[in-house]
């Protein structure tokens, strides 16, 4: 029975569920930062790619612009840092299987109205979709906060709180991005919750 309900937690294509991508996430983090900041800096950020050749049995002596390169690549949020979340959400990618994207859902019909809205949210989420990965991070958010409400003609100025709660309310799979789909998600939950029909 236990082993029944911990396969219908695994997506499929992964290894383990959140927690546990989560569980070795941690561990990772807190074997590379040595001196406990809660940052992986460029000292600590090379030995891991060091080790991560040894486990493919191969040797490697990173140059510093490979260490800056890998620390893009793990810098999952753009905020210049590597903290436990980076970690996290490449732990969950390649663990799990989820990579922020929502699993695929029928198209819907919506009335026009409703489409209206969701094209509104398509243009904005590519338009500040500034590196073009396909997500919104929490760095790309105040601005498109800040577009949202203007489109609306209303003054608006986020704050970092503000932000955090538009991303627990919109990153449903808690990957630290949102993808389109999630946003349309949120948009199609606010005009629901707002009373509007949506066919």
């Amino acid at each position: 029975m236990a082993s029944s309900v911990l396969r219908s937690q695994i997506p499929l294509g992964g290894i383990c569920d959140v927690e546990s991508a989560k569980h070795v996430a941690r561990r990772l983090f807190e074997s590379y930062d040595r001196d406990r900041n809660g940052i992986l800096d460029q000292g600590e950020v090379a030995p891991m790619m060091v080790d991560a050749y040894k486990g493919m049995s191969k040797g490697f002596n990173p140059s510093k612009s490979d260490v800056d390169t890998y620390l893009r690549i793990l810098d999952r949020n753009g905020d210049g840092k590597i903290t436990i979340q980076d970690i996290e959400a490449l732990a969950i990618k390649y663990l799990v299987g989820i990579t922020g994207e929502s699993p695929k859902r029928p198209k819907r019909q919506y009335s026009k109205f409703v489409e209206e809205r969701l094209d509104v949210a398509r243009r904005l989420f590519r338009k500040f979709d500034q590196d073009g990965s396909g997500f919104i991070t929490e760095n790309e958010v105040p601005q498109l906060l800040i577009e949202t409400y203007r489109s609306m003609g209303i003054q608006y100025n986020p704050t970092q709180e503000d932000v955090k709660s538009w991303m627990r309310m919109t990153d449903l799979n808690d990957d630290g991005q949102v993808s389109l789909e999630e946003y349309e998600d949120l948009v199609i939950r606010s005009l629901q919750h707002a009373g509007i029909q949506l066919e």
